[in-house]
């Protein structure tokens, strides 16, 4: 049976009855909080249903590489109704878990940066953006095709740009050659034509190269290091460098302080 816990207007959980116990003797959990199982609709204080349980024995300790500043990371997944109050202060109360693990630092610059950044310069800073998110992702997951997919994706977008204006010049030169200011119009119709496609399909291409990055990154983040990182498709197709950098920032200053921000969830 799997409990949640609630202070203030926030809800935290759920977890097992062993891991409530242990967060209790550990300090993390207050006995006077309020809790209640999946099955119930009233909250009660958490030492009626732990009071008279002894504490699991404490798992045995693993080596890991330790962050540069104490702290605890804080995975508990708000519930919905944190969600719905838009909670995304740090609680006082905070759910143990996986220290700091000696694996690669994404990038800690700002998603709002890249957003500035990226309009000031007319998106090529974007565009080189996208290759250092996907560079680090590719270390953390080497097998992935990401990259391969958006370089493809890029690639046919910026030829067909480029095929376009050539023909649409050419047309209008082989016009002008014929006494005409009117190129042909099936000519013309394919041109424009293969342009969209040409357009859409880099687009297709690019979208699938980031949901590969965010199952890279799901797939690493709750094995390798497990923080429940939890990723919204609808974020990733509309908003992908900024969301993927969001949660760039938040990874980078867990592994400089060994605590994690926590995130609300928005699938």
């Amino acid at each position: 049976m799997k409990y949640f816990i609630k202070r203030d207007l926030n809800e935290y959980g759920p977890y097992a009855l062993a891991d409530l116990q242990r967060y209790v003797a550990q300090g993390n959990i207050s006995p006077n909080d309020l809790t209640r199982s999946e099955g119930m609709t009233d909250w009660v204080p958490v030492s009626q249903v732990v009071g008279n349980i002894p504490p699991p024995a404490p798992p045995q300790a693993v080596p890991v590489a330790a962050p540069a500043q104490g702290g605890m990371v804080y995975t508990g997944a708000p519930t919905a109704a944190a969600a719905a109050y838009g909670t995304a202060a740090a609680p006082t109360m905070a759910a143990p878990a996986a220290p700091v693990v000696a694996g690669p630092v994404p990038s800690d610059l700002h998603w709002a940066l890249v957003l500035l950044f990226g309009v000031l310069s007319c998106g090529m800073f974007s565009l080189v953006w996208v290759f250092i998110e996907g560079g680090f992702v590719k270390k953390i997951r080497p097998a992935s095709n990401h990259l391969a997919l958006i370089i493809t994706g890029i690639v046919i977008q910026f030829v067909s740009i480029i095929v376009f204006y050539a023909s649409i010049f050419g047309l209008a030169f082989a016009s002008a050659g014929n006494g005409s200011n009117q190129p042909p119009a099936a000519a013309l119709a394919l041109v424009v034509g293969l342009y969209w496609a040409g357009l859409f399909g880099g687009l297709a291409l690019r979208i699938v190269g980031y949901f590969k990055i965010r199952s890279a990154m799901l797939d690493y983040y709750n094995t390798v290091e497990p923080i429940s990182l939890r990723l919204s498709g609808v974020m990733t197709f509309f908003f992908a460098l900024l969301y993927f950098q969001y949660h760039f920032s938040r990874i980078a200053a867990w592994k400089r302080t060994g605590y994690l921000e926590p995130q609300v969830y928005q699938g």
